[in-house]
């Protein structure tokens, strides 16, 4: 029985995570609902790396084109030392990461991505304003209660509802993410206003506890997005995020080169960002109930991979719904054959060590998750003789 056999798959949540997996199921013929808690389309973030890795299942879905054209393709990723600007490393990007890796590395507007995924579902396949509140596995089908008080069934349910995933918390209980130390303030620099940095290339600045990165996102413009991390005590707002002080900034980069401290004063708007994390989580689902990205494997942005990674999820909850006529045993496969990538994915962002010195990145730019091989599947008491 091929996945589109299988009757419908309702997703919860339409970030990237959930509107890649859903252009993908469409692809194969699945019939997939969306169900969304925002009541519109509400992009959010500024600048987001398309590595090669995701760039494949972005070209698969018929998007990849569209980025390239909004997008910038950097010259390269270099590591400097925050207090002097010396050089640690250089890695090459452009054209040299396109035939090193097989695809493109692009640095895009976030929310340019997001547009794109969601304009390549069918039409009415996100349905706002739901915002789920429970979960029930029937045994041949699920069903989900939203707040509004409407229900829905559907085959299987895919929780890709991010860090604060309320399908995860029916599976397993509710439990906080914990406050990483970190906050990172986030402001584009206009192309109008000059700084001393090279807005071709994505430059990372390193201290002990304290980094800066900035990068182009725009074709057609030079602004110049930058993230700024330092060490926090607590996060004491009840938002996700805050407007950001630019004195407490400056304060907190203090003994900075003077790129950097011309790159953050150039600020005209500025937030504030928490960075929280969760422990790897062992168990992804249950029968027709499956977890992708930040529900079940959220992680510190210094890899650029956290979309990432949910998309590759996708894909590989995709093949194995084609390579399974069980959906509990599809689900189960399709954890299995991400848990080990995803767990070292999130280590390597929580030690914020990337490309801080040379170092081979092949190991996350060449996996091609359309064609990675699958675990086996495991063996069933029919197997047994």
């Amino acid at each position: 029985m091929g996945i589109a056999d299988r009757n419908s798959v309702a997703i919860v949540g339409g970030g990237l995570g959930g509107a890649a997996t859903a252009a993908l199921l469409q692809q194969a013929g699945c019939s997939v609902a969306v169900f969304e808690q925002t009541h519109r389309f509400e992009p959010a973030g500024a600048g987001i790396h398309l590595t090669p890795n995701v760039m494949r299942i972005l070209a698969h879905i018929g998007i990849g084109d569209a980025l390239v054209r909004a997008g910038r393709r950097p010259e390269s990723f270099t590591s400097r030392n925050l207090a002097s600007n010396s050089v640690r490393s250089t890695l090459a990007l452009g054209d040299r990461a396109e035939e090193r890796f097989g695809a493109p590395y692009l640095t895009v507007g976030r929310g340019v991505l997001h547009r794109e995924l969601i304009d390549s579902l069918r039409p009415g396949s996100v349905r706002y304003g739901k915002r789920l509140v429970g979960v029930e596995d029937l045994g041949m089908a699920v069903r989900m209660r939203f707040a509004d008080g409407s229900t829905a069934e559907a085959s299987c349910v895919i929780g890709a509802d991010g860090l604060g995933s309320r399908v995860r918390e029916v599976l397993h209980g509710a439990e906080r993410p914990r406050f990483s130390g970190q906050i990172a303030y986030r402001a584009a620099v206009p192309a109008s206003t000059r700084v001393p940095v090279d807005r071709n290339c994505i430059t990372k600045w390193w201290s002990d506890d304290r980094f800066v990165i900035g990068y182009p996102t725009d074709s057609r413009t030079d602004d110049y997005y930058f993230v700024a991390g330092a060490a926090a005590d607590a996060w004491t707002y009840p938002q996700s995020w805050v407007a950001g002080d630019k004195d407490e900034m400056l304060a907190a980069f203090a003994g900075s080169c003077d790129e950097v401290l011309s790159l953050l004063n150039a600020a005209e708007t500025l937030s504030k960002w928490p960075l929280f994390e969760r422990p790897p989580l062992q168990q992804w689902g249950r029968g027709r109930i499956a977890l992708l990205g930040d529900a079940c494997h959220p992680m510190r942005p210094h890899m650029a991979q956290g979309a990432a990674m949910a998309i590759e999820d996708g894909a590989l909850l995709l093949r194995c719904l084609e390579a399974e006529d069980e959906i509990g045993e599809a689900f189960w496969r399709y954890a299995e054959s991400r848990r080990q990538r995803t767990g070292r994915v999130q280590a390597v962002s929580a030690e914020n060590s990337w490309l801080k010195d040379a170092e081979d990145p092949s190991w996350v730019f060449d996996y091609d998750a359309m064609n990675t091989e699958l675990v086996p599947r495991r063996p069933s008491t029919l197997d047994v003789t």
